[in-house]
């Protein structure tokens, strides 16, 4: 059996504003390579902290994260720079572009901090974006896209490097059904790559592309019924 993308065993994380806040409480779970687990919860269930522990933005307080069997908790300065920058791909609510490149910047342009050649990032940038439907808008500014055009910018963008892992945080929570449907099946076929990908939402329509689906409610997972 092939090792699990990420794993997170008995994780744990509260805060202290006045009073202790458990936000996850002994949470497992488990993600495979090519997997589409969607992370289904209310607003304050505690989805974005674990996808914050899980890609390195934040330590638990108890427990253990392994994702791709590197020990993230482990992880310092570079190492954990090299982590986030290589292993991890970011989905959020707000596309994020830099508002005066071009879609075909912002996908090419971080590509070559991770080593590509100039020309290899804009081929491959050009061809992801041809992919989300965004040929004939490649050079447009990110500021003259739509909201629907921007999150697909993004999501490319996430995708360029071939993340082992995916966190989308509630990247449809903004976008109307239509463009979030849209969006969504994107996302699905990310894992075409092998790219495993944990989808955080509140919406229940999400659910129908999963592989796997997961609730969690006041910091604790469960397997859905």
């Amino acid at each position: 059996m092939t090792e699990a993308a990420a794993v997170a065993r008995q994780v744990s994380r509260y805060f202290n504003t006045g009073r202790r806040v458990d936000a996850l409480v002994g949470v497992d779970l488990a993600i495979e390579k090519g997997e589409l687990v969607v992370l289904l919860g209310r607003s304050g269930a505690g989805k974005s902290t674990l996808l914050s522990l899980i890609g390195g933005l934040d330590r638990p307080d108890s427990g253990d994260i392994r994702v791709g069997g590197l020990d993230v908790g482990s992880l310092r300065g570079g190492e954990l720079d090299r982590f986030r920058q290589r292993t991890i791909g970011w989905a959020f609510q707000t596309a994020g572009l830099l508002p005066l490149l071009t879609a075909l910047e912002n996908v090419w342009l971080p590509l070559t901090l991770l080593g590509r050649s100039e020309k290899d990032a804009v081929e491959q940038a050009a061809q992801l974006l041809s992919a989300v439907g965004l040929e004939s808008r490649s050079h447009h500014r990110a500021y003259e896209l739509s909201g629907g055009e921007q999150h697909r910018v993004a999501l490319a963008r996430a995708l360029a490097k071939s993340p082992l892992l995916l966190l989308a945080d509630e990247p449809t929570a903004q976008l109307d059904s239509e463009t979030a449907r849209e969006i969504t099946m994107l996302i699905r076929k990310g894992t075409d790559s092998g790219t495993a990908i944990l989808f955080a939402t509140h919406d229940r329509a999400v659910t129908e592309f999963a592989d796997r689906v997961v609730t969690i409610e006041d910091g604790r997972v469960r397997q859905a019924d």
